[in-house]
């Protein structure tokens, strides 16, 4: 049995511009065939496997540069700032400013190379089963490209709202959101079973490490989950993570990050931790984080001064899914499925070290506890104003936006010119004004 020999971000990196064109130029939709990799390139195991970090780097650029993680979460809800020129920009929700790095915040190109490089590999995976690859390639391999892929769209709408297409079928079309996120459930529905829950090194043992940093059957669910709750399909998400996470040990769950190195691409941040801390105001963390709630303790709160740092443990990872957050999805979806005892159960589980009784919520009060906890945890995950749009409380926090405005799209990012220029959509509503 052919066993997978991982290959270190740098190295991968090196080796990219070699198997790639320059992505430039696929920054609209219309231009999706600028690849000039040879028919024939794709001849062994090694290589194929190279074909599926690329996505993983097309992901982590998306998601790195000029901090857009951070920007696109609690940067723009006001939670964190960094010491950036853009930050105040951010916070203030001026993102039309005209800056260079809020310019390249409003492209979508690094999302559309991760998709266009899984379609490309999906398609060159199908005559490799059974010659090049085993079954347990082949499924990892299969199942790593629609989770980046389903990954990757969900970004995209929860970004931008409405999204082209680069599906072979209907590329260019645009999708409401709720047509994208029934997409992206389907690819991770389709992933889910293809993942094994720990990923195997080249000589067949376990490993944690290389676990954690691809994707696996934790994080899939997890993903398929939160889709579904975007969807409103919150009986459907409580099946599915109830399947996967009911009765099994920590040893078989795993967080799911993407490995931080050096890139080639100079205009990616390569120390998003350690070389530009994350700060939190005082003031803020007082009203997020109650005393006597030992959350309090994910941040140095030095004596003086007016800002606390927060301590990120582990720098070499950007975490996109810990299995913390289980405990907070499992809540939601119990939630939605009317199922408000267990919802109260699994909140109270996610929520240790709160200084609230969640045991004493309602339907009518859960929301907001949920939506709280969420707040709290996930800190510094990038999901905040993601959460913010999908319980419905952008106007409430950031009350600079009236309900007009959010009717007219004020919680999506704006487009550059270069996203739209050549496939024929307008400016979101609000930002064209």
């Amino acid at each position: 049995m052919n066993k997978i020999k991982p290959i270190t971000w740098c190295a991968l990196v090196a080796l990219l511009p070699f198997i790639f064109s320059s992505c430039e130029d696929y920054l609209t939709i219309d231009e999706v065939e600028n690849r000039t990799i040879a028919t024939d390139y794709y001849d062994s195991p090694q290589k194929l496997e190279q074909a599926v970090i690329g996505i993983y780097v097309d992901m982590r650029r998306a998601l790195l540069h000029n901090h857009a993680w951070l920007m696109y979460g609690e940067g723009r809800a006001g939670d964190l700032t960094l010491e950036l020129d853009m930050m105040d920009d951010v916070a203030a929700q001026r993102l039309t400013n005209g800056t260079l790095p809020l310019r390249q915040l409003t492209d979508w190109g690094y999302f559309y190379d991760a998709i266009q490089d899984a379609n490309h590999l999906l398609e060159k995976l199908g005559p490799a089963k059974g010659e090049l690859l085993s079954s347990y390639q082949y499924n990892l391999y299969r199942g790593e490209a629609l989770a980046l892929k389903s990954m990757a769209y969900f970004y995209l709408t929860r970004i931008w709202g409405a999204v082209p297409s680069a599906e072979a079928a209907d590329r260019g079309t645009l999708l409401n959101q709720q047509e994208v996120l029934t997409r992206c459930v389907q690819w991770a529905a389709e992933a889910k079973p293809l993942l094994p829950r720990l990923l195997l090194n080249d000589d067949g043992i376990v490993s944690t490490a290389l676990t954690e940093v691809r994707f696996n059957k934790t994080a899939v669910s997890l993903l398929l989950a939160h889709e579904q709750l975007w969807l409103g399909k919150g009986q459907e998400a409580y099946d599915g993570l109830t399947a996967v996470f009911e009765g099994q040990g920590t040893n078989s769950l795993s967080n799911f990050g993407l490995s931080l190195g050096k890139d080639s691409n100079p205009d990616i941040t390569q120390q998003p931790y350690s070389g530009n801390p994350i700060h939190i105001t005082k003031e803020k963390l007082e009203a997020i984080y109650p005393v006597g709630d030992t959350r309090r303790s994910m941040f140095t709160i030095p004596a003086t001064g007016t800002t606390a740092s927060l301590i990120v443990a582990k720098q070499d990872l950007l975490m996109i899914y810990s299995t913390k957050e289980i405990n907070l999805l499992m809540a939601e979806a119990a939630w939605l499925a009317g199922q408000l005892e267990a919802a109260k159960s699994y909140l109270t589980m996610a929520a240790a070290g709160a200084t609230e009784n969640y045991a004493l919520l309602t339907a009518g009060t859960f929301a907001d506890a949920l939506l709280r906890e969420r707040h709290r945890i996930l800190m510094g995950s990038g999901q905040r104003f993601f959460d913010l749009i999908r319980f419905d409380k952008v106007g409430q926090f950031l009350p600079s936006y009236t309900e007009g405005d959010l009717a007219q799209g004020a919680a999506y990012w704006p487009l550059s010119a270069q996203s739209i220029q050549t496939n024929g959509l307008a400016q979101n509503e609000y930002w064209s004004n």
